[in-house]
């Protein structure tokens, strides 16, 4: 007779997996509705717009502390790219202007060709060579 009987442990496993049973018919039944599909959109919703709400016043407080906040940072990150983009230009003209005036320097005197002749019919001087001056001491009495 006492072999007939499940010893507690088998009865706590019984329970468990029978109460393990019901939730899981609960869950399915809440899940399987449109109603819970509407309320899950609106919670999402809401999660979405309070943390929005929250950047925007850490935002704020950033901004009141003067401290760069996360628009300032992208702000000049555009910058920054736009401006690479700039200096990636400028650096290839300037080695196209590299390379026209090594072809000229490898050309013959007695080849080299006469400047091409400006709209207004003045021809090309050559540029004055840039010297640097020093700055004079500044003397204070």
């Amino acid at each position: 007779m006492a072999e007939d009987r499940p010893t507690p442990e088998q009865e706590v496993r019984r329970l468990y997996e029978e109460g393990e049973a019901r939730v899981a018919k609960a869950a399915e039944r809440v899940v399987s509705r449109d109603s819970f599909g509407e309320l899950l959109a609106m919670a999402t919703e809401n999660v979405v717009a309070l943390t929005r709400i929250g950047f925007d016043a850490m935002d704020l407080v950033w901004s009141n502390l003067r401290l760069a906040g996360r628009r300032d940072i992208t702000r000049l990150g555009r910058q920054l790219g736009r401006t690479e983009d700039k200096l990636e230009l400028v650096l290839q003209e300037v080695e196209r202007l590299r390379d026209q005036v090594e072809r000229e320097d490898m050309v013959p005197p007695d080849r080299a060709r006469p400047a091409p002749a400006k709209a207004d019919g003045a021809t090309r001087t050559a540029a004055k060579p840039v010297t640097r001056r020093r700055s004079q001491p500044s003397s204070s009495a």
